[in-house]
């Protein structure tokens, strides 16, 4: 079921598993908000909504596991690098008049675009440094394709974290309601469990 990765008996199935379940996961988190919820931010120190945030981790997958499908060469995007910093400073703007439906759509293509991808990458070969971003220290040697499909996990599941605080925020929706609620899933096991140990004080979430 999706709340958890299935095991598998290869390396590359297993990576395929777990990024599909991380984003999976990660769009049940936003379920059920409207597109102005989408745009809300429910956290008055932060700039970040939920409909920024989903689109970005859509975005890292797609990108960062192209990234590794294209190696041993760079990912060729055809922008400048004055281009590349727009491109990343607006590819996840959620545009005011932009349904729920609508933000989710592009999630699901850059989800699909990033499990494309990944059916192709070979694990170990080996990935350039990105040139367009400043993130990483001169002279890194190069990622392997491996490298670069965890990468992109670790960032969904970072961000993940961040939109379940922001979800929780909102409406007081936590995790497992909103993934059982979004995936049809049955966690009564987990009340049984707590029935069945009095002695352990069940969690208020």
């Amino acid at each position: 079921m999706p709340l958890f990765a299935a095991t598998t008996t290869t390396e590359l199935d297993s990576l395929i598993e777990w990024v599909d379940v991380t984003l999976t996961n990660a769009r049940s988190i936003v379920s059920g908000l409207t597109g102005d919820q989408l745009r809300a931010r429910p956290i008055g120190t932060s700039e970040l909504t939920l409909g920024w945030l989903i689109l970005h981790i859509g975005e890292v997958a797609e990108t960062w596991i192209a990234r590794a499908a294209a190696g041993p060469g760079p990912l060729e995007t055809g922008r400048t690098l004055l281009e590349s910093f727009e491109h990343a400073a607006t590819v996840n703007e959620v545009a005011p008049d932009a349904t729920a439906e609508d933000i989710l759509a592009e999630f699901d293509r850059r989800h699909a675009a990033a499990l494309e991808h990944l059916r192709r990458v070979d694990l170990d070969v080996a990935v350039p440094v990105p040139a367009e971003m400043p993130w990483f220290p001169p002279d890194l040697p190069a990622f392997n394709g491996r490298w670069a499909v965890l990468h992109a996990v670790n960032e969904i599941g970072r961000h993940s974290g961040h939109a379940d605080i922001l979800r929780e925020a909102i409406d007081g929706s936590t995790m497992y309601e909103l993934i059982a609620s979004d995936q049809g899933i049955d966690m009564s096991y987990i009340g049984t469990w707590f029935a069945e140990h009095p002695e352990v004080p069940a969690p208020q979430w």
